[in-house]
């Protein structure tokens, strides 16, 4: 807020104070109004409250004296700082606990309990304000828990002064409480208790007291709720509360307000305020009103208990059509039913009731009629059979004339299935006694389409439900299956109804309004649940032109998604299934290729609920088409080669997910491949592949694919075939080819490693059995870069999959097998791949770890690093032959068998290969790995040869190769020389030290490495001289063998010596 002033302004000193300028009267209002506010703001204080409580429960701590005589102050105190300050703050979480707290004292005090009836029957403003003009919920619980608990005390002692009244009024009180001529209408009113003196009992009174509060509860609906409680609950104390209740007409009172207008009584009430109650949001809890009833009826007897005007009014139709229609506390309104029903005229007038309002309210708010329904017609008596009647003619009308509403029928039906069904076996048996009225409903046609499945569907169930059990039904056990009897009449009743569905359904041709494909469906899933025994199949089969006739019109309707169509090819799968003259009439007719395999079926990928539709249709569809295959070999035939069988191939088995589909139609795909007959058909789809792209395929359903290229390769003619027939459009390109290069596009994603494996294992069989029979060479296998790219794209994962347990072992193995067959035709895959061998390798050492390499994969690398180092040399780079050599070098690096270093041998000794060795970076590799972590193969024939054959022509020394035999030159004596005689450590110390010296004099053999290997030796060995050197050595050989040491020695000091004396003086 901004405050403004004027500047430069002088104000007149005021000569009066504000008493002056304002009228007495008001100053004093407004003064007073003041302090009350301020008052007010200090006694709503939560420490206040906290104070004034804690002053209240001290009492509770005193000696028995002193309690005795602050007790009732205390309660006192207690009772008006609850009603008068507590009720009314804004923060009063503790108002539930004090009350209890204050109840715990009252039980206590019987003098007390009094005290405060008497102080609300004295203070009827405060009650009222307590049970109806206060806003908050809690605040009337609370008061409501205490009233009670108070009138719960007092009740036994009040029974016997209960209706004992004092003296009538004196003449002169009787002239002060004459009342105006107009409104003595109101008190002669028969609903209301004309008192005849005062009754003696405060706890009577007060109850009077609550009772003259009933002509201002229309005006504070909102809030009564607690108000009936307190009644509810005064009712449930016993016999006497109750007996007070009838004698005052407090239920026909309530009745009257509940009713207002339509009160039987309103006439009397025409001066009171009969306001509306309840809007659209919120309606008047009238339930514990009518729980009330339900008590005082349950616990009385009506011909004593009850005047003509309580019973008149609660068993007034109108009172139990409002309480139906407002849901009103209907476990109480049953009791209600229960008691008055024995009664069969009240029972009619209650039906009649009951049809009226259910035919006046939607389907969601039947519920309430349904319970009242159930209670009447559960009472067992003489006349239960034509309440029964009564009850089914109901509800016949209600299906009959809410045709319109689907959802009202659907409701009706749902009850007979939930409700009457298990419950009520009379009405049970008197709708299956007309269950043929109902069939029309399984198929009925006016109405929104969700609305119609939903009665469809309610319908089937209902009469499924109402099929007699074969045998009586146990309690506690699951219904037995249903009469065979039973089933085949209702079965036989539906067949004649075929027509009728047919009806429903909208021509061919014809334009379509609405939504038919879900029109019949539950009358022909009906159908289904019917077909049980011989007898059933031998209907059905009677029916047969019939639902065939039906299946073509559906069909011929061509909708996306027909709900018909699937149920009806359900129907005729389960009748070729269990009724085998079915089976023969399709097949003698040549139904299948005729009329089945020409069905609408459209996937359309983009929406959803087609491909939903679809997975759920199509299994049943080819399963039908399955099995009258393997029953006739000529259906067979002309199922495989009928084009809307191809186009199934196509789009239901290789391009969409429909498993189960897929896995039928692959099934009769076999079981034709697999006929000599078959050939021609082989040969044809065969050559399609050429001219076929099935990328796609592979990316949806790779395995799928594979599978159905191994059906059609039955013979060695079709693996040739497939193999080497070229593409018209792309010469040279092969189906194989086409299919080899498809993986590789994908990188190998998509699917999981056994998928590659399943793969893989069907492409090798085609490669290895059209290679056997000499049909493919480089040639006619396709172009060569195409090759190339197949093979760098196998060797990848090869090289990617080796690291796996042997759990993949057979994916492993089909690779190597496609990778081997393809190197072993064409020298261009042969090049590739062992370049990317050889680049491999090198990766895993140059991360500095030796790969882990299977035998089976050492001897495939071996193998193509054999052929490739044996190739004629060319002047391409890179050279197969030199990759060919850096992959045995590096093969040699993990294991230096005598297989790769015959090959090394053989490339050193060539003059068109030895260069490609010694200049080969591999070679420098390979002798770090000799002089490093292998020196210990030193010593072994097949590797001295070579290194004495190879190490002399490196045309420069590798430091690393030094260092690494320095360091070893280092450790091996510092091993040995630490063995002491007959230590079991100094023959492995002698083995190590051999293969050093074994390792030196190949070295020395190039003068190269001779220098700088002795430069290097010496600094590792402190710069020793070889005087140095042999006065230690010939210390260490003190008690030890000579021969273990003598050649290290002798080739170590000849490095160190400088010339050829030093040499033998050593």
């Amino acid at each position: 807020m901004l405050f403004y002033a004027k500047s430069d302004v002088e104000y007149p000193m005021m000569l009066k104070t504000p008493s002056d300028l304002v009228p007495r009267d008001i100053y004093e209002r407004v003064w007073h109004k003041n302090e009350n506010f301020m008052w007010q703001q200090s006694i709503f204080d939560p420490e206040y409250f906290s104070f004034v409580w804690d002053l209240v429960m001290h009492v509770e701590k005193l000696p028995q004296e002193e309690y005795s005589r602050l007790a009732m102050p205390a309660i006192q105190l207690a009772t008006c700082f609850l009603v008068n300050t507590l009720s009314r703050a804004k923060e009063r979480e503790n108002l539930g606990t004090y009350t209890k707290q204050l109840q715990g004292m009252l039980s206590r005090n019987i003098p007390a309990c009094t005290w405060l009836l008497r102080f609300f029957e004295e203070q009827p403003k405060l009650l009222k304000v307590l049970l109806l003009l206060c806003q908050y919920d809690d605040v009337r619980a609370n008061a409501v828990d205490l009233f009670m608990h108070v009138l719960r005390t007092l009740a036994p002692g009040a029974v016997f002064e209960m209706w004992v009244e004092e003296p009538q009024l004196s003449k002169e009180e009787a002239e002060d409480m004459e009342v105006d001529e107009s409104d003595r209408k109101a008190v002669t009113n028969p609903i209301v208790y004309e008192h005849t003196g005062r009754p003696k009992s405060v706890l009577v009174r007060f109850m009077d007291t609550l009772l003259d509060m009933a002509d201002d509860l229309p005006d504070n609906w909102r809030n009564f709720e607690q108000y009936f409680q307190l009644f509810y609950e005064f009712a449930s104390i016993g016999p006497d509360q109750r007996r007070y209740l009838l004698k005052r007409r407090v239920m026909a009172r309530f009745i009257d307000i509940f009713l207002a207008e339509k009160s039987p009584y309103a006439e009397f009430s025409k001066k009171r305020n009969r306001g509306k109650m309840g809007d659209k949001a919120t309606q008047p809890e009238f339930g514990h009103m009518v729980g009330m009833c339900a008590v005082l009826v349950k616990n009385g007897d009506l011909q004593r208990d009850f005047d003509e005007v309580d019973l008149e009014i609660v068993k007034h139709q109108e009172f139990f059509s409002k309480s139906l229609y407002n849901n009103v506390n209907m476990n109480a309104l049953c009791d209600l039913v229960a008691v008055f029903c024995t009664s069969y005229s009240f029972s009619k007038d209650l039906l009649e009731t009951t049809k009226q309002g259910m035919n006046s309210v939607n389907a969601s708010f039947m519920q309430p009629y349904f319970q009242i329904l159930t209670r009447v017609l559960a009472i067992e008596d003489q006349r239960q059979s034509d309440r029964t009647k009564i009850g089914y003619r109901l509800l016949k009308f209600i299906v009959e004339e809410n045709t319109k509403h689907p959802k009202i029928v659907a409701e009706v039906f749902k009850y007979v299935r939930d409700t009457a069904v298990p419950r009520l076996p009379l009405l049970r048996a008197i709708f299956w006694q007309h269950a043929h009225l109902f069939q029309e409903y399984t198929y009925f046609a006016q109405g929104e389409t969700s609305e119609l499945e939903l009665l469809h569907g309610a319908t089937r169930s209902m009469l499924q439900s109402l099929v007699p059990p074969a045998a009586p039904v146990a309690e506690g056990k699951q219904p037995p299956e249903p009469s065979e009897e039973s089933v085949h009449a209702l079965l036989a009743e539906l067949l004649e109804h075929v027509a009728d569905a047919k009806a429903q359904l909208p021509k061919v041709g014809e334009d379509q309004t609405g939504d038919h494909s879900s029109q019949i469906a539950e009358f022909l899933r009906l159908i289904r649940w019917c077909i049980r025994s011989s007898a059933q199949k031998q209907l059905v089969l009677q029916h047969a032109d019939e639902l065939l006739d039906l299946f073509s019109t559906i069909d011929g309707l061509k909708n996306l998604m027909d709900k018909n169509k699937l149920e009806l090819v359900q129907l005729l799968l389960d009748a070729v299934r269990v009724c085998p003259e079915f089976k023969a009439k399709l097949l003698a007719d040549d139904y299948v290729t005729s009329k089945l395999l020409h069905t609408y079926i459209q996937i359309d990928s983009a929406v959803p609920a087609s491909i939903t539709y679809n997975e759920a249709a199509t299994p049943p569809f080819y399963e039908l088409v399955h099995l009258l295959c393997k029953a006739d070999e000529h259906t067979l035939r002309s199922v495989v080669t009928h084009q809307n069988f191809s186009w199934a191939i196509t789009f239901v088995y290789l391009k969409n997910n429909f498993q189960k589909a897929g896995e039928l139609i692959e099934d009769v795909l076999r079981m034709y491949c697999t006929s000599p007959a078959s050939a021609a058909f082989r040969k044809e789809r065969i050559a399609k592949f050429v001219e076929y792209d099935f990328r796609d395929d592979l990316e949806t359903k790779p395995v799928a694919f594979m599978r159905y290229i191994g059906i059609l390769l039955q013979s060695n003619e079709d693996r040739i075939q497939f193999c080497t027939t070229p593409s018209i459009t792309t010469p040279r390109v092969t189906p194989f080819l086409k299919l080899a290069q498809a993986l590789v596009d994908r990188q190998w994603k998509g699917g999981a490693l056994e998928t590659w494996a399943e793969t893989m294992q069907n492409a090798c069989q085609c490669l290895i059995t059209a290679q056997s029979e000499s049909t493919i060479h480089s040639e006619n296998i396709g172009p060569s870069v195409i090759l190339k790219d197949v093979c760098a794209g196998v060797a990848t994962e090869l090289c990617n999959t080796v690291t796996y347990d042997a759990a993949w072992s057979r994916l492993w193995d089909n690779l190597r097998l496609v990778l081997e067959t393809l190197t072993s035709i064409n020298k261009h895959c042969l090049a590739v791949v062992v370049c990317k061998l050889r680049d491999w390798f090198k990766e895993q050492f140059d991360k500095g770890a030796e790969p882990y390499v299977p035998d089976p994969f050492y001897d495939m690398c071996l193998s193509v690093a054999s052929r490739a180092a044996m190739l004629p040399v060319s002047a391409r780079r890179p050279s197969p032959s030199a990759a060919g050599i850096d992959l045995a070098l590096l093969l040699a690096c993990i294991n230096m068998t005598k297989d790769v270093l015959d090959l090394l041998f053989w490339c050193v000794d060539q003059p068109s290969t030895s260069e490609f060795v010694v200049f080969s970076d591999c070679l420098i590799f390979f002798l770090s790995h000799c002089f490093g972590i292998g020196i210990t193969q030193m010593g072994q024939p097949h590797v001295d040869v070579f290194l004495k054959r190879v190490v002399p022509q490196v045309p420069a020394p590798a430091p690393q190769v030094v260092q690494n035999l320095a360091v070893h030159v280092k450790q091996s004596l510092a091993d040995f020389t630490a063995c002491e005689q007959g230590d079991t450590k100094l023959a492995s110390a002698a083995s190590y030290l051999n293969s050093v010296a074994v390792a030196v004099d190949i070295v020395c053999g190039n003068p190269n490495f001779f220098v700088l290997v002795k430069a290097q030796v010496r600094r590792e060995l402190g710069n020793l001289t070889s005087q140095e050197l042999c006065q230690q050595v010939g210390a260490v050989l003190q008690g030890k063998r000579q021969a273990d040491f003598q050649l290290c020695i002798a080739n170590v000091t000849s490095m160190l010596s400088d010339n050829e004396e030093g040499k033998t003086k050593i």
